[in-house]
């Protein structure tokens, strides 16, 4: 922990959903890389990183080229959702270790949270759906509420206004570097989550805690420390 962070009390928690909430990184992976071969690109595995915390369509236009138009972007982008929704039916997918407990002590404490995802909307439900969580995150703000994507704030800074509340008393869980710039630009702190991104890459983007998964959370992030003290009205 940082020691900017070491004497904050946080009003509400905001989440990433893939990587942070359900553990679908890899299915993403390979969802990209299938679509991408299709298509006639091959990207590294640093541009597969990179599609963590994007949108798709600034993916596409990075492989297919800056000249495609809205139009072809949405066809691309529906193609692409329907194969990840093909595996993500089929294929055994679990929630990240830890946080169905972890959202469980947050409503018992009074301590509000809501849903921040670069994923289209229909993909969250589907997501939640699959790990059976879909009833804990009823304040989502997902790709389809905002104009730009992270590392653009504007998902977190919805995300906090839907709670009532600063995005400077937020703190934000985030696997992926977009994600975690995204939630400093908005004035959270940051928890890295390292389910996707190699744990050196995230040192450097200067989180201010780092943890496996939520199993191993510091003390200031559980609820009924001096960080999470739920002084709001139980969560919904």
């Amino acid at each position: 922990m940082s020691p900017s962070t070491s004497n904050i009390t946080f009003d509400a928690v905001l989440f990433d959903l893939d990587g942070v909430v359900i553990d679908t990184t890899e299915l993403h992976y390979r969802v990209w890389e299938e679509f991408a071969r299709e298509r006639g690109y091959v990207p590294t595995r640093e541009e597969l990183l990179a599609t963590n915390g994007r949108r798709a369509g600034e993916t596409l236009r990075a492989w297919f080229g800056a000249e495609l138009d809205d139009e072809q972007v949405a066809a691309l982008t529906d193609d692409r959702e329907q194969a990840f929704h093909r595996l993500l039916d089929h294929e055994p997918v679990f929630a990240v270790p830890g946080v169905g407990a972890y959202l469980m002590s947050l409503k018992q404490a009074g301590v509000p949270w809501a849903l921040g995802t670069s994923a289209l909307a229909r993909n969250a439900e589907r997501a939640l759906d699959r790990v059976g969580l879909q009833h804990l995150f009823p304040v989502r703000v997902t790709s389809t509420d905002v104009v730009r994507g992270k590392p653009d704030p504007e998902v977190y800074l919805k995300a906090a206004a839907a709670l009532g509340v600063s995005p400077h008393a937020c703190v934000v869980f985030e696997d992926a570097v977009a994600g975690l710039r995204a939630a400093r630009a908005a004035g959270a702190a940051c928890v890295a989550v390292a389910t996707s991104f190699p744990r050196e890459v995230l040192v450097r983007e200067r989180p201010d805690w780092l943890v496996r998964d939520f199993r191993d959370l510091p003390q200031a992030l559980r609820p009924g420390s001096h960080g999470l003290t739920g002084l709001m009205a139980p969560h919904p």
